[in-house]
Formats: C-alpha cells, structure tokens, sequence
C-alpha cells in the first residue's frame, strides 16, 4: 500500500496575517492561541484584530515555552472549559507542537500560523514532546495532518536570518533521504510506501532551494519578501513537510540528531542538525570529491554549517564518537532506512570523515 498526508489548506503570501479571519472562520469561533510571550508581544494585536473583523474571538493561553506534558494538560483543559471550538499554534516549533497535542486531546481543530520557517514540521502529524527542562521524551502523532496551514512570509522574512537558513537545510535533506528510503522499500510515516506525490516533492525541495536558496538568504537578510523567498519558504514548510511524511527519513536525521547531544550541543537548530547529519550521510554514499565539492559550494553560498566547528561543538574524543554511533544504531533509528549496510564503525567513519573533508575544502583542498 502507498500513503501519504496533506493539510485540508495552505496558504502562504506577504500580509497574510492581515485577513487571518477569513481563513480561521471554517474551522471556529473561538480559538485558543498558543503562542510564547515574546511572539505575543509582536503579533497579539494584530492577530486579534484581523480575527475580530470576522466576529472571531481569541482565547491565548499562558506558554511557557516548552512544548510538555504540563503545558499540553494546562492548555487542553482550559480549551475544554472555556469551550473552544479550535486552537491555533502561533510561533516556533514548541508552540506549534503544543496545538497539535491540544488536538489530540481534545479533538478540535488545529491551525498553524508558523512565525519561522527553521524546518518542516507546519504541515506534518509529528509533535515532539520535551520535559519542562528541555529534556525530550518523545513523538506523539495525529491522527490527520493539520486543517490548516497559514504561512505570512512576511514575518518569516522579518525574523533571524538564521532561522530561515536552518529552514534551508530541513529542506535540502528531504530528497537524499527520500532516495534512500525509496531504495531500501522502506515504510514512510504513514507505515506504507511513498507515493509518486512524494517523492517529487522531495525532489522539488532540493531543485527549489538549489536554485533559490542564495538569492532568497541575501533578501531574508534586508528583511524584505521576494518571489525567491517565498518559494524556498514554500519549499520549507510544505514541500519538505509532505515529502518527508511522504517518503521518510534516514542518516541526515539520525546521525544529526545524535551529534546534537554532544557537549556544546545547546542551542542548536534542528535544521543545523541535519546539515552535518546530511554531510555524514554522503560519506556512508561514499559520494565522490566533485559532488562533495559542489555540495559544500552551496552550503558556503547559503551559509549553512557543515561541520562540528562550525556550531561551536568540540570533535567528540573516541569515546563519545562511539557512544553516539551506538545510539545511532539503536532499535528503530531511521538509520535502518538506509539502502547500505550501516555499522557502528562506519557511522564512526562517517562522521570523522565529514569533519576532515570538510575543513580540507575549507583549506582549499579535497584530500580527505
């Protein structure tokens, strides 16, 4: 069986917030906003007004910021006892992810107003759990996608240019991981084979911000909207989000992830993540010196990290590598989607060779 996921509707455009009301209206009355105080103070007015014009009144619960098994119950509970027909996930990742639990416990609508574009996570099932401090727990799911994703490029393009960069990066990994998964037979997230859909999504992603992606940095930088940034936002919060629902994922996700528990970890973006993940992947490929050059010519123009050095984080002694390529092998990591046999050495391997590689190119050769 083939299977894949949509949004019931997304919509995306320069000012969007402007007529939000139009665009909540199908789904509620009364919708309770998840959003962290420093969103708030930059878009609760206007966000209450535009939802105002359509006789649409807005509950805002208190977020602190975590995306935990507390704020879910807080916020859940208050959608139930002030009756609220929808929630509305208005932010960053955490916030998002918190209006899809709220759906999944109560079973309202979700909607979801993205105020970045660092990964793909708007249009997908996917809501990842953390304790209070930050520690993680785990994945919930829904049972559907979102009922709608509302995207205004124009405060994704107002917001830290490193944000949208880290966004890139979510991108360009869907199709390379994708390749992979469609290779091994793999299942997707939806326990089934990838659609034809799918996979030229995933490949859309990478045609997209290969052509787009410098030009739309260079614009996100003067905080300014252009027909660039809104097709590599496009390409970030829907085409990566459908195509890896779609497709699935492999070494990029699983080897950057791990890499983010290395001490001087803290901090870093998902999407920074699985640029080194991607680079590890490569070399498990063992993708030849001028693919890797051409590569690493896009990850300079785009400004994306390609090493450990480059996010501050120590090379890891003998053995944290081992340590954290034994985790990358562990029971159900999406390393096992891979098409190649995978060992803890050759992940070890792996990641060694992407630092060496990369600051080879960096010294202006490819001997690695």
């Amino acid at each position: 069986m083939k299977a894949m996921g949509f949004p019931l509707v997304y919509k995306l455009g320069d000012g969007l917030l402007d007529n939000i009301g139009e665009y909540v209206r199908p789904f509620g009355k009364k919708p309770l906003v998840v959003a962290d105080a420093f969103v708030r103070s930059l878009y609760e007015e206007a966000l209450v007004q535009a939802l105002k014009r359509e006789d649409i009144t807005p509950l805002f619960v208190d977020f602190g910021g975590e995306c935990s098994p507390a704020a879910i119950e807080s916020a859940s509970q208050k959608a139930r006892d002030e009756g609220c027909d929808c929630v509305l996930g208005f932010g960053g990742g955490k916030a998002i992810d918190t209006a899809k639990a709220v759906k999944i416990e109560t079973g309202i609508h979700v909607i979801i107003v993205p105020t970045i574009a660092s990964n793909d996570s708007a249009t997908g099932r996917l809501a990842i759990t953390y304790n209070d401090d930050g520690t993680f727990i785990g994945p919930r799911f829904l049972e559907n996608n979102p009922d709608a994703v509302l995207v205004d490029t124009g405060i994704v393009a107002r917001a830290p240019v490193r944000f949208f960069i880290a966004g890139i990066a979510d991108a360009l990994v869907t199709k390379f991981e994708a390749d992979q998964c469609v290779a091994s037979g793999c299942d997707n997230f939806f326990g089934a084979r990838p659609t034809e859909a799918a996979i030229c999504l995933a490949d859309a992603c990478y045609t997209i911000v290969r052509k787009y992606a410098p030009e739309a940095v260079r614009h996100v930088r003067e905080q300014r909207v252009s027909e660039a940034v809104e097709k590599v936002v496009e390409a970030n919060t829907l085409l990566s989000g459908l195509g890896f629902e779609g497709c699935g994922v492999a070494a990029a996700h699983a080897i950057g992830m791990a890499l983010a528990d290395l001490p001087g970890a803290k901090g870093v973006l998902h999407g920074e993540e699985v640029a080194l993940g991607l680079i590890a992947q490569f070399m498990l490929e063992k993708r030849d010196d001028a693919f890797m050059k051409d590569m690493l010519d896009f990850y300079t123009a785009v400004g994306l990290p390609a090493s450990l050095k480059d996010l501050g984080i120590p090379e890891p002694d003998a053995e944290q590598l081992r340590k954290t390529a034994t985790f990358v092998l562990r029971p159900k990591s999406r390393i096992h989607n891979m098409s190649i046999p995978v060992t803890i050495e050759s992940v070890e391997e792996a990641i060694t060779q992407a630092n060496k590689f990369v600051a080879a190119y960096r010294a202006g050769s490819s001997d690695s």
